[in-house]
């Protein structure tokens, strides 16, 4: 099965209670009592696979039962169950014994992980632990806090997380971000929490409280002028505006209803992403956007995280891909964001100073096309109108 329509449905149809029984017990004629299954949350990726956490419940003897399970179309192999449904080979596993991401077994304990904070800190202060983000076979970050510090655990594949490792080392030693404090467990990398507030959090605070400064659109430049050239040695990832076909394949299955105004949508993009101007391939962020950039409270740019994409790009797309983020920002929390249009219109009107405005509009309509999928159902169709107003602008900017 080659779409999401297909994959998921067997993913969260009644035959799946059967398979996940099967998983737990491994007899194909098991019935579990009290069993109970919810899909929790599903991660596609087209052209490679699906996989979908299950909240699992039941009873043994009288004592409640709950597990994670994930479900996933991907050849992989370990502490799985191999299951088949048709054409379809599935392969299940108990979180967090993840088959990619063999360090994040340790970080998900909390003795192990406060051990590792001793370690590091030299302090014993009780500290706690959350997941805050799991994305199967792919990544998971962890928050800690020991005492009054804040750290993150990122657990990646080895050469994902040899990457990562590098870029914080590079980047914090020069003050760009926070610096690596260790890897104690397998392909699992310790982060201190960035210095000051992220900029999403700064704008509401200045809408709600009339507290602190927002960066200014030249401070945000600033700030990219600053990574390091070393980037331009480190392998160049796609931006959004180089994987449309892949970006629209993912929203007109998120937004089939209107699957013909995406595809239209992408076919009016491409020819001006296709002939606008762009600058020189420059040291770029890749993901640039108000939660991964912190400032101090006078508003100066202080610290990037998420680091994963740093490396040569466009600065067209960091541009556009704050402004992207920026423009659905008020449909996610109006009442949170009451200054984001006044910012975004003031950080257009300078980014198009400095890099064509058809390139840089282009290329906001895709980054937003690319938010589509992760919108929940009531927003997705505000969002793909915000698309396709950028791209009529890029036309007559």
């Amino acid at each position: 099965m080659e779409t999401l329509e297909g994959e998921y449905q067997l993913l969260n149809s009644d035959s799946m209670t059967d398979l996940l029984q099967y998983a737990l017990t491994g007899d194909p004629d098991a019935r579990l009592t009290d069993f109970r299954c919810e899909v929790d949350a599903v991660h596609h990726r087209p052209g490679a696979e699906v996989s979908v956490g299950y909240v699992i419940s039941y009873t043994v003897g009288d004592q409640p039962v709950e597990e994670y399970l994930v479900a996933t179309t991907a050849d992989v192999t370990g502490q799985v169950a191999e299951l088949s449904q048709g054409d379809l080979t599935l392969r299940v596993w108990r979180h967090p014994d993840d088959p990619r991401l063999p360090g994040l077994a340790d970080a998900c304990q909390p003795e192990t992980v406060a051990a590792w904070l001793t370690e590091i800190t030299g302090s014993d202060a009780p500290s706690s632990l959350e997941v805050l983000a799991y994305r199967p076979l792919r990544r998971a970050v962890l928050r800690a806090v020991q005492g009054d510090r804040v750290f993150y655990l990122k657990v990646l594949p080895r050469k994902r997380a040899d990457a990562l490792a590098t870029r914080h080392t590079v980047l914090g030693g020069s003050g760009l971000a926070p610096e690596l404090l260790g890897r104690p467990g397998e392909n699992v990398l310790i982060i201190p929490a960035a210095r000051g507030r992220s900029y999403a959090q700064a704008l509401v605070a200045a809408a709600s409280e009339g507290l602190g400064v927002v960066p200014t659109p030249a401070q945000l430049v600033d700030l990219l002028d600053r990574l390091p050239a070393e980037a331009m040695s480190w392998p160049r990832r796609d931006a959004w505006s180089d994987r449309l076909d892949f970006h629209t394949h993912a929203a007109a299955t998120a937004l089939p209803e209107r699957a013909d105004e995406v595809h239209a949508l992408a076919r009016d993009l491409q020819p001006l992403l296709d002939a606008a101007p762009v600058g020189p391939v420059v040291p770029t962020h890749g993901d640039f956007y108000e939660a991964n950039l912190y400032c101090d409270p006078d508003g100066t740019p202080s610290h990037l995280i998420d680091l994963d994409s740093v490396g040569p790009g466009r600065r067209e797309d960091d541009l556009a891909c704050l402004l992207g983020h920026l423009a659905v920002l008020p449909s996610l929390a109006p009442e949170s964001y009451p200054m984001v249009p006044e910012h975004l219109a003031a950080a257009t009107q300078d980014f198009e100073s400095r890099v064509d405005p058809v390139a840089l509009r282009a290329r906001v309509a895709a980054v937003i096309l690319s938010l589509v999928p992760s919108g929940s159902p009531e927003v997705r169709s505000t969002w793909l109108a915000e698309a396709q107003g950028w791209a009529r602008s890029a036309v007559t900017p």
